[in-house]
């Protein structure tokens, strides 16, 4: 890959940056990978849709459907989120890395479908190429028609929904596709889920770092 290459991929339109901050609670260095991630899946036509696990008020969402849903490959884009806020954490949750107590988050990050609609229509998203999915993710995944995956995005932060995106959706993730996981280096239970997954898989894949707690990896 060349460098005008790399420059172009890390590259984020500053208007669209602008639009998304006040609907999104994510760094500007994993708002960018997103946006990179999302340009890929078209520059290496790989085929698929796109699937958000954790919307919150759809910052991530409106950079993965400003490319998807604009896609000559037919892209659906997949959005997946309680709107009720976090579910109960578990011992595999505790507390962050930095001390955090993932009990002050329960029934936190609360989205609103409004908002995330009004942040995809202002990026410009093709609103009938969208499924917004309201409901707790056991109740919601075996409902889905998702059959090929091009780009998945985690942002689930606690032991029982990561390892339930990850068993529910990593297998219709196609060859070349990408998984992005939110909550790596901040949740123990996230990493725990991930690790946990990896090892019962025996996936040789590396966890490439964005910033000090997301990751994402190329499944080949």
């Amino acid at each position: 890959m060349g460098l005008l290459h790399r420059l172009q991929d890390t590259y984020i339109e500053p208007r669209v940056a602008r639009l998304v901050a006040p609907y999104t609670l994510v760094s500007r260095e994993r708002v960018r990978n997103l946006y990179s991630l999302a340009r890929r899946i078209e520059a290496e036509q790989i085929p698929g849709d796109v699937v958000e696990c954790g919307v919150c008020n759809g910052g991530t969402a409106a950079i993965l459907a400003r490319f998807a849903t604009r896609s000559a490959l037919g892209r659906v884009v997949w959005l997946l989120d309680s709107f009720r806020g976090m579910p109960p954490a578990t011992a595999e949750d505790a507390k962050a890395f930095d001390g955090d107590p993932a009990e002050a988050h329960v029934g936190k990050e609360l989205g609103d479908i409004a908002r995330v609609r009004d942040v995809l229509k202002r990026v410009g998203a093709d609103m009938g190429r969208v499924r917004i999915v309201p409901g707790w993710f056991q109740e919601t995944f075996p409902t889905l028609s998702v059959e090929k995956i091009a780009l998945l995005n985690i942002d689930a932060d606690w032991y029982e929904s990561v390892k339930l995106c990850l068993e529910t959706f990593y297998d219709r993730v196609v060859p070349g596709g990408f998984v992005s996981i939110d909550d790596y280096g901040h949740w123990p239970g996230c990493r725990k889920a991930v690790d946990d997954f990896f090892t019962a898989r025996k996936l040789p894949y590396k966890l490439n770092p964005v910033d000090y707690t997301a990751h994402w990896f190329c499944k080949d």
